[in-house]
């Protein structure tokens, strides 16, 4: 399910997450500028390809390359949440790649959310396993919120008077807190959850001129907003580039500041388990990133057994290691 939403008051500039599902795995990746990518799409569609021009930090359940969420060196914030409405764009001349990867294509392309929205019809998202909507923020205070629905792009964006997704269509959902959506009566409890989520991060927004806005404040947002599975709550602070987080397992928040690594194409990427890291010296816990290390969390995730039973996906080991392996196929641009 999930929420997320943006922050903006006098240079207070915060994107906000609760990741909330099932499997309570989830890694930090560093992701290197300088890399020719192209993106994992099964014959016969022809792949995205692309170089990337920024360093990331991103944060993953799936492993590397597969974000649900992450900030780039320019200050660029893409997150996500379900939303089951969605339809993504059929078939076109435009090459594809995966849900997931359209999250990495944009932080590795874009400085900016008005960059990123250009870059978003350059590609299309085939092969997809989930639907999703997406909130996008950047150093300068703009945001904007992206959809597909009926198959095509729907671009929410303009200082939003809320920036927020929940589960629900961003428009029904703002109709709705407005009083004119007349769909309530037949929702059922997912939906229901979606929008009492969406209204509580709504009355908060709606105090930001009358609070000592700061990061606790971001923090007692999400825990108003949390779910029984909330497996994660975020906060990406855009203006000093840095993520604080704190795990169902971990009620410590731990800080990672980008500056501290090294996102030069020369330089190994990094990885480290977020449930297993603490509060102190947090970089030094961090270690080079390897195929093994990404085996384990694409093999943890795909094989969970409540995942497993839930979604009934048949996946070959020879498919978990190609998985994991994919980051390695990258070419250095020196």
């Amino acid at each position: 399910m999930s929420t997320a939403l943006h922050m903006l008051k006098n240079g207070f500039n915060r994107v906000c997450k609760n990741q909330d599902v099932i499997y309570d795995g989830v890694y930090l990746f560093t992701n290197q500028s300088g890399l020719r990518k192209t993106a994992l799409m099964m014959p016969p569609v022809q792949s995205a390809s692309w170089i990337s021009h920024y360093g990331s930090l991103t944060i993953s359940q799936i492993g590397k390359e597969n974000p649900n969420g992450g900030i780039n060196e320019a200050g660029l914030v893409v997150e996500q949440t379900t939303l089951w409405q969605t339809k993504y764009p059929a078939v076109d001349e435009r090459p594809a790649l995966g849900e997931l990867h359209f999250i990495q294509y944009l932080l590795d392309t874009c400085a900016t959310v008005q960059e990123a929205l250009a870059a978003s019809t350059k590609v299309r998202i085939d092969q997809s396993t989930s639907s999703l909507h997406y909130l996008l923020a950047d150093r300068r205070g703009a945001h904007a919120i992206v959809e597909f629905l009926d198959g095509r792009l729907v671009v929410h964006e303009g200082k939003l008077s809320v920036p927020i997704i929940a589960n629900t269509a961003y428009e029904d959902a703002v109709q709705e807190i407005q009083g004119g959506f007349n769909g309530s009566e037949d929702r059922n409890a997912y939906e229901q959850n979606s929008m009492d989520r969406f209204e509580i991060v709504c009355e908060a927004l709606n105090t930001l001129e009358k609070q000592t806005t700061d990061t606790d404040f971001a923090f007692r947002v999400l825990a108003a907003a949390r779910r029984e599975d909330t497996v994660y709550s975020l906060v990406y602070d855009l203006t000093q580039l840095q993520i604080e987080v704190m795990t169902q397992r971990n009620q410590e928040r731990i800080k990672i500041r980008l500056d501290e690594f090294d996102f030069s194409v020369k330089a190994p990427a990094q990885a480290a388990n977020l449930q297993k890291l603490y509060a102190n010296h947090v970089r030094a816990q961090f270690e080079n990133y390897s195929a093994e290390l990404n085996h384990i969390a694409v093999q943890s995730f795909f094989r969970d057994p409540i995942l497993t039973s839930v979604f009934r996906w048949k996946i070959s080991d020879d498919m978990i290691r190609f998985l994991a392996n994919y980051p390695d196929s990258f070419l250095r641009t020196e």
